[in-house]
């Protein structure tokens, strides 16, 4: 797994998957405390994404990914990773290529696990948010967006738990890794299959370097 990802980011030049990416700022406010998130409103680093690369408005799986700094373990920062999936029990483990940055559902994919719970982290724009086609420059001319995030339950439904406003372009984004970056009491789910993620995470940031 990590070989492989490490040859893919290497010949890329780039990030394995979501190779192409604009750098957002944001806050981070949270209206539930199904997850733990910061007490008060919390500046954040973003990533918008396009999962293979596609060129242009080109449709493709998209990635929204945050970093909430210090609120990982010990200080560290959480990292949350989301792509275009669909929301019922099936689709929201699937990536979906999408045309749009603000016209479907971004899901985790894998759920969390938190004390006895399994709970999905998905994310959708804000009724006031432009509809973007997908592509970076789109985003770029926005001049901001907003998404809620929700938690969604083993009998599938969604639960509002956070709201991300972005709108600040510049710099550069961090390397997110949502296994590594996480707090205390919240695990990735199956323990087998954030093994590999991680593999794959630390092969992918071989390959650029």
């Amino acid at each position: 797994m990590a070989a492989g990802f490490r040859g893919l980011a290497a010949v890329r030049r780039a990030r394995a998957f979501h190779p192409t990416g604009l750098a957002l700022r944001g806050e981070l406010r949270a209206v539930d405390d199904d997850l733990p998130w910061p007490s008060a409103p919390t500046a954040i680093v973003a990533r918008l994404s396009k999962g293979a690369g596609t060129p242009g408005r080109l449709p493709d799986a998209l990635g929204l990914a945050v970093r909430i700094p210090g609120a990982g373990r010990d200080g560290e920062p959480w990292d949350l990773t989301l792509t275009t999936a669909g929301s019922g029990h099936l689709g929201r483990m699937l990536p979906r290529p999408v045309a749009t940055w603000t016209g479907g559902a971004y899901s985790s994919l894998v759920p969390y696990r938190r004390a006895d719970r399994l709970i999905w982290l998905g994310a959708w724009a804000t009724a006031d948010s432009p509809r973007l086609e997908a592509s970076l420059e789109a985003v770029a001319a926005a001049g901001g967006l907003g998404f809620v995030l929700r938690t969604g339950r083993e009998d599938g439904r969604w639960c509002d738990s956070a709201e991300l406003r972005l709108s600040e372009a510049g710099g550069d984004a961090p390397a997110f890794d949502p296994v590594l970056h996480r707090p205390d009491g919240v695990d990735v789910a199956p323990e087998w299959l954030a093994g590999l993620r991680e593999r794959a995470y630390a092969g992918s940031r071989a390959g650029r370097s």
